[in-house]
């Protein structure tokens, strides 16, 4: 599958990515969404990429002007490619890699004190387990100072939603808006403190 930056510095690079369907790309009509909405925002910014998969999220903030981009993938075959694509784009010097699990990921990230203007959220379209993991998520972004005031967080899931955002009681990440693109559905929160 041919995966290709759509916007920025970067835009129309081919990124690698991994085979196989443990990982599934962003649609591109997504992720011109996200960064519509980042415009005014990206420049600067500090991105962290959760379940990273080809890194396409981070490296399209990298390529649209953030100056720093944080991954996290657990898979090893999509964190090569992940490194891969640092290479290729000769953005070694603004990419952090972690190759974790994303709570123990989470958990580092916080022990370390490091701050996020941006983060997009990108798990597995699991069934079963898949809605307590995104409330786990939310919930430790909503208790934990990782997103800096003001801060944006983006979560994609299949549609139909699982996750009830009225239901979520989170005390400083507020639900903006939830949008719908074929088969996914995107939540934007923001950090109210």
């Amino acid at each position: 599958m041919s995966l290709r930056i759509i916007g920025g510095a970067f835009r129309n690079r081919i990124l690698k990515t991994p085979k196989g369907a443990q990982t599934r790309p962003t649609l591109a009509v997504m992720r011109k969404a996200v960064f519509d909405i980042l415009q005014m925002e990206i420049e600067g910014a500090h991105f962290l990429d959760l379940y990273a998969g080809s890194g396409a999220m981070g490296l399209e903030a990298l390529s649209r002007g953030a100056s720093q981009a944080t991954f996290v993938e657990a898979n090893r075959h999509a964190f090569s490619c992940i490194e891969e694509n640092t290479r290729l784009l000769e953005v070694q010097d603004r990419c952090a890699l972690f190759s974790y699990d994303t709570m123990i990921a989470l958990k580092k990230l916080a022990k370390e004190g490091r701050k996020f203007d941006i983060v997009y959220v990108d798990p597995p379209y699991a069934p079963g387990a898949k809605l307590r993991l995104l409330q786990e998520i939310l919930l430790f972004f909503d208790t934990h100072p990782l997103l800096n005031p003001g801060g944006r967080l983006f979560l994609e899931e299949a549609s139909p939603p699982a996750l009830k955002t009225e239901e979520l009681g989170l005390a400083t990440l507020r639900h903006a808006d939830s949008r719908t693109f074929s088969r996914s559905v995107l939540h934007q929160f923001q950090m109210t403190r």
